[in-house]
């Protein structure tokens, strides 16, 4: 069977104006015209599609039930006309974005929305992976943007710096290591446990690097991660953005080491140089970074 568009309008058209002249004229076509594609629409299917009897001519059941199937390919050719005109217009069909977990969403994510909001039909892919799996899930997903903290192995990538991000070593106040005074030594924090997202790398240089091979317990994500430091379950590195204001109302504890309980990360972001960023990616990239993507 080979249903045509002009066959689906015209029944589509017989059915909204009742007679075939005026299904003609909302067509801009002939009266023959949408007589002859109905006539063969019904040969196609081998069904008797209109009931000719009376004043007005109507549907069969199986007309109404035709139509609705030609109403779904109508609409596929107006959803597929819109898709070509915002490919057209820059905004490409789909742009897929891997940041380290450690990163705040709401930047990204706030990007979306105002694109969405102006009527980019870009289809976002955002997700998350850490350290060094930030980097296999963009080379895997062939993905079109990174955030990553660690330096990329992959060569020809066009890098930009983003705001520098500070993650504080926590307890929670009511954790043994919360109600020490003074610097904490090595001998003071290994009884607890130390708690990591996925394990951790020794490239962030991390001063707690030592005690992580005695971990037993590795978390999916921060979220995870300050929901165990939380119930008292160990201590552990955290993101500003979200020991923020656990820190303010105290029932987080920064801990105080010799060489300080905070450490300050360089996110960068990163597109491959020999693809220019699309339209959407382009704003992601401005939004991020305040730079303009170059090749």
């Amino acid at each position: 069977m080979n249903v045509t568009l002009e066959q689906a309008r015209a029944l589509d058209a017989l059915a909204r104006h009742q007679t075939f002249a005026a299904a003609a004229e909302a067509l801009h076509k002939g009266h023959t015209a949408v007589l002859y594609a109905l006539r063969t629409l019904e040969e196609q299917t081998e069904l008797v599609l209109l009931d000719r009897r009376g004043y007005r001519t109507r549907l069969t059941p199986a007309g109404e039930r035709v139509l609705e199937h030609c109403r779904r390919l109508l609409a596929a050719e107006r959803e597929l006309a819109a898709a070509c005109a915002e490919i057209r217009s820059g905004w490409e069909p789909s742009l897929r974005v891997i940041f380290d977990g450690i990163f705040p969403a709401e930047p990204v994510l706030r990007v979306v929305k105002q694109l969405r909001a102006e009527g980019a039909g870009t289809r976002f892919h955002v997700s998350t992976e850490f350290l060094a799996g930030v980097e296999a899930a963009f080379t895997r997903d062939e993905a079109d943007l990174m955030v990553s903290l660690l330096p990329p192995s992959l060569p020809g990538l066009r890098s930009y710096a983003l705001p520098v991000l500070k993650a504080v070593l926590v307890a929670h106040r009511d954790h043994p290591l919360a109600r020490r005074r003074g610097p904490l030594r090595d001998e003071d924090l290994e009884p607890h446990l130390l708690l990591t997202v996925r394990g951790s790398d020794p490239r962030l240089q991390l001063s707690t690097g030592p005690l992580e091979t005695r971990s037993t317990v590795h978390l999916n994500d921060f979220a995870s991660k300050k929901a165990a430091i939380m119930e008292g379950l160990g201590f552990g590195w955290l993101p500003e953005h979200l020991a923020g204001r656990e820190l303010k109302r105290g029932v987080l504890r920064a801990l105080k080491l010799p060489g300080g309980a905070i450490h300050a990360f360089q996110p960068r972001l990163h597109h491959r140089a020999a693809t220019h960023p699309g339209r959407a990616a382009s704003r992601m990239v401005r939004a991020l970074t305040g730079e303009e993507p170059v090749t």
